[in-house]
């Protein structure tokens, strides 16, 4: 019985056909173009060995906006409990309740690590979302993009003194005062223009239209950039005009002249030579009076010019603080560095409290760095430091990472 049924399904797998089978294709693979009027059908395939098409991009992009609004929720939640457990713990404190105070303490780090966490899976989410449009979009022609070595012009609408020409340097970034490093080779200049325009309204402006053209051909400025501060009429990053020889009194007769406060018999320059800052200081006052007129300093690109007060006594305050500028320092009265700060305005965005120094001038014309921990100084776990004639505050960004 058993060789019986097996004869016959062997009979049945072996018996015939159709006379004319239509094949399935194999599972896996397309099948031929179907044929329209005896000619084969022209239908669109994707390349061969590209895995990426454009439907599958769409589904990616698809995913990835899912992924986006889970997270924003979960983002939105987790924020909302960390705001929860802030001020949990803060009625705890208050009450002196030490033990639940430590247990909200527990919770409001839980919930700051679980928020950071989730800021930084949004973060690479949105990456990836712009690196999926990129790949539905075609290519920018290679001249349209902003490489190392362009000169770009900038135009800031609300607010001319950004206006200037910068060039690209290696790294790929223009160096806007106030701003500092702003990444823009590979962008083309509508990118440069949104990225200028996201920093300049973060950190300085609360509007800011912005426009970028690439300058090419004589036009370019390819002189020396020095930067003036103190009682110059207009401190800021100055170019030495192509064929012009930069020295001191050259530049502060063509940068718009200095201000009747202007002290011209201690000018001082600002350099590194060798990695190490030196300071040099010219009697300017003397060549203009027709002497020493071999004395005149010979600049390089990047010195800083520092033209004080008439009083010895003042002090300078740069760097991110809402006013810089010079404070001239009162007969018996001391001035302390985070005093000094609070007198320019206090701290702009991006502050960082706790790397402030201040530059002050030894006998040998050196300038020797002084940290200064400005939040130590407002929790009283350090003393302010007293301010010297002359002294150069600076207060440099703080540089964030997620």
């Amino acid at each position: 019985m058993l060789l019986y049924l097996f004869m016959g399904c062997a009979g049945f797998a072996q018996s015939p056909g159709p006379a004319n089978p239509v094949a399935a294709p194999p599972v896996g693979f397309r099948s031929d173009p179907p044929a329209i009027n005896g000619d084969a059908a022209e239908i669109r395939q994707d390349p061969p060995g590209d895995p990426t098409t454009v439907g599958e991009s769409q589904q990616e992009m698809d995913d990835l906006s899912d992924q986006k609004e889970k997270l924003g929720s979960e983002l939105r939640y987790a924020t909302d409990k960390l705001d929860q457990a802030n001020k949990q713990l803060n009625i705890e404190s208050l009450a002196g309740h030490v033990e639940e105070a430590d247990k909200w303490q527990q919770e409001v780090s839980d919930w700051q690590a679980r928020v950071k966490t989730l800021q930084a899976q949004l973060a690479e989410v949105d990456s990836g979302i712009q690196g999926e449009i990129q790949q539905m979009q075609p290519p920018p022609p290679e001249n349209t993009l902003i490489l190392p070595g362009d000169n770009l012009e900038v135009f800031v609408v609300e607010d001319p003194s950004f206006n200037g020409r910068y060039q690209v340097r290696r790294g790929g970034y223009i160096i806007m005062p106030a701003v500092g490093r702003i990444a823009v080779a590979g962008k083309t200049l509508p990118e440069a223009e949104t990225e200028v325009k996201r920093l300049l309204e973060t950190t300085q402006l609360q509007k800011a239209t912005v426009m970028v053209e690439k300058v090419e051909g004589p036009d370019v400025e390819t002189g020396p950039v020095i930067f003036l501060y103190g009682e110059f009429r207009s401190p800021h990053p100055f170019r030495i005009p192509a064929g012009t020889k930069a020295t001191v009194v050259n530049v502060i007769l063509s940068c718009g002249g200095v201000t009747d406060e202007a002290d011209l018999t201690r000018v001082k320059v600002m350099r590194v030579v060798g990695g190490k800052s030196i300071v040099e200081e010219e009697d300017v006052q003397k060549i203009l009076d027709g002497y020493g007129l071999t004395s005149d300093l010979t600049l390089n690109d990047g010195d800083l010019i520092i033209v004080p007060a008439t009083s010895a006594n003042v002090v300078y305050v740069t760097g991110r603080v809402e006013r810089p500028g010079s404070i001239p320092l009162k007969p018996g009265f001391k001035l302390t560095c985070y005093a000094a700060i609070l007198q320019s305005g206090g701290f702009a965005h991006f502050a960082d409290l706790k790397k402030t120094y201040v530059l002050r001038a030894a006998p040998d014309g050196t300038k020797i760095k002084i940290p200064v921990n400005i939040l130590a100084i407002q929790k009283g776990r350090a003393p302010d430091l007293p301010l010297e004639g002359n002294d150069i505050i600076v207060v440099p960004e703080k540089f964030f990472s997620f």
